[in-house]
């Protein structure tokens, strides 16, 4: 399989590293924004991200990895007219609408695009359904961090006047406690607060700290706190790319609703990017069985049959059942 990685931040140099350990898997390029000749350089070639319009590659599936708060929603479909892709489009808000434009770019390229793959959502999601389905009368509660929000993380960035920004997402724990002990469903901004530390140009603290609290999808309705703080400061201590996801399922059954039933599953991480690069590459099998289907379009892990995220060395995946 020959496969480009579209974007040069975390998670394409960990897609770098990691498809570097695959005998059946070949890097075309990095496609990137930056200035290519100031890239270090990582033993695979780097073009800029215009040579993938202007040219059609031969690239069987193309990573986007670019922040979903305002890259991906521009760039990515117009490469889905052009490519395979996956990507880890990450704000559950507005998943419904960003499917909508890829499944449209997609199939007027008669290509494949798969989306929101990464460990959450996509990992989490997939343990959230069965949650959801198999357990009688289930409720479900996922809890993130404490850990660097990448997609929120990029939001603050994007804000003018801010140099350097990193969002930590904690875990509320009375919340936690809680989702223990009922199977109620708490409110996205019950269960998290979240923690901004921001490089920002001097005398724009106030207008930054404003743009924050107010931003929609992102920090609106949360208690967020907001640092500012020295590069120096940023560099010694907000470099770390760990991050943890919990599921609470609790379900009952019985008359009375007597019986009880309980799943607990904690995802802990050491790299988030890592993590994320290491499921987007599953997607990219998963995306050339679709597309040896005959399908097209823009589809989730859920359109997805388990067996085709398997690598194509695995010859029965009945092993893991």
């Amino acid at each position: 399989m020959r496969v480009g990685i579209a974007g040069y931040g975390n998670i394409g140099r960990s897609l770098v590293g990691l498809v570097r350990e695959l005998e059946d898997v070949d890097t075309v390029g990095v496609f990137t924004r930056r200035d290519v000749c100031d890239v270090e350089k990582s033993g695979v070639d780097f073009y800029p991200l215009s040579a993938l319009e202007n040219t059609a590659w031969d690239i069987d599936v193309l990573f986007l990895c670019y922040g979903s708060s305002s890259d991906l929603p521009k760039i990515a479909p117009r490469l889905a007219r052009m490519y395979n892709t996956v990507d880890a489009y990450d704000n559950h808000s507005y998943i419904e609408r960003y499917k909508s434009d890829m499944d449209t770019a997609a199939r007027n390229g008669g290509n494949v695009s798969l989306i929101s793959l990464g460990w959450d959502p996509g990992f989490l999601s997939l343990m959230r359904l069965y949650a959801h389905s198999f357990l009688p009368n289930a409720g479900v509660n996922t809890f993130w961090g404490r850990g660097v929000s990448r997609g929120h993380s990029e939001a603050l960035a994007r804000i003018d006047g801010v140099r350097m920004a990193v969002q930590y997402t904690v875990p509320c724990e009375d919340a936690l406690t809680l989702a223990t002990l009922v199977s109620h469903p708490f409110a996205d901004t019950e269960r998290h607060r979240r923690v901004c530390y921001i490089v920002a140009d001097y005398g724009r603290e106030d207008e930054i700290r404003e743009k924050v609290i107010n931003m929609e999808g992102y920090f609106l309705g949360y208690k967020t706190e907001i640092n500012f703080i020295t590069e120096d400061e940023f560099l010694r201590y907000h470099t770390s790319a760990s991050h943890r996801g919990r599921i609470y399922a609790l379900g009952s059954s019985g008359r009375y609703r007597e019986i009880k039933h309980s799943l607990y599953l904690d995802l802990d991480m050491g790299s988030n990017p890592d993590l994320t690069a290491s499921i987007m590459i599953s997607g990219a099998h998963a995306v050339m069985k679709i597309k040896k289907d005959g399908r097209h379009g823009a589809y989730t892990l859920f359109d997805v049959p388990p067996s085709y995220f398997a690598p194509v060395k695995c010859e029965n995946v009945n092993k893991y059942l």
